[in-house]
């Protein structure tokens, strides 16, 4: 959940034209997104054999708890990268941006809690052995040498992202709770038509402002920022561009 952000720059993303225009057809999108997907289910589909490779990450350790953030590129292997980029799941498979979001203004879909989908992985292969991946043996392992502190992490909730025009994510920190601990969230962008924050690159901040960002990210493509969800800095992105688009995936893991 997030918390201590700035009411105004909420106000200002609740009443931007395009995602008004979004929540006043959120019921309408929802019900026709609902039929397409039923429509889906008739058709026969094909076993999917996609593993992802990724590109090593452990080397930025030092970098990461010096500055609790740590932005890595060339995420997944080309080749894999581009499978993935050209079977990035349809629109149908998002649910749309509700009527009272207000800080988080991009369609969201695909969730996986704790292992579990909420979603048709056999009408969704590809995000589905991505998960996969976030969630093996080696990939964790990883995870845990990259935060250098010796404790075993597995992934708690995993999520896919649309953003379009007026999308935006208001400077937040994340919340604390008594079931997960020491946290790391990271934000796989897949696939952007721009860069920074035009198009939705999320910034890390020293407060829940836009003013003097720490970090913006420029390449959003097969690129992917860490950072300790449990740390004092903050993250968004203002709302983007006409004409930009957005796709990332977004991954929490904590103590296992």
């Amino acid at each position: 959940m997030a918390v201590e952000m700035d009411k105004e720059i909420c106000s200002r993303m609740f009443r931007h034209p395009n995602i008004i225009w979004r929540r006043k057809t959120y019921f309408f999108r929802k019900v026709f997104r609902g039929g397409l997907r039923k429509i889906d289910s008739i058709n026969s589909i094909s076993a999917s054999t996609f593993e992802p490779r990724w590109n090593g990450f452990t080397q930025f350790s030092q970098q990461l708890s010096a500055n609790g953030y740590v932005f890595v590129e060339n995420f997944l292997v080309e080749a894999d990268y581009k499978i993935l980029k050209n079977n990035w799941p349809r629109t149908r498979f998002f649910t749309p941006v509700v009527p009272n979001e207000d800080h988080k203004t991009s369609d969201k879909g695909l969730y996986c809690q704790r292992g579990t989908p909420g979603f048709d992985t056999k009408r969704n292969p590809i995000v589905w052995s991505l998960y996969e991946m976030f969630r093996s043996k080696d990939f964790c392992q990883d995870v845990s040498e990259l935060c250098g502190d010796q404790i075993d992490r597995t992934p708690y909730h995993l999520l896919c992202q649309n953003s379009f025009w007026g999308s935006g994510l208001a400077p937040h920190r994340d919340s604390h709770d008594e079931e997960t601990h020491s946290k790391i969230n990271f934000i796989f962008f897949v696939e952007s038509n721009g860069s920074g924050w035009e198009a939705g690159g999320t910034g890390i901040m020293r407060t829940n402002s836009f003013e003097d960002p720490i970090f913006v990210p420029q390449n959003l493509n097969n690129s992917c920022l860490f950072y300790f969800s449990e740390s004092d800095l903050f993250h968004g992105f203002p709302t983007m561009k006409f004409g930009k688009f957005r796709r990332n995936v977004i991954a929490h893991f904590c103590a296992s």
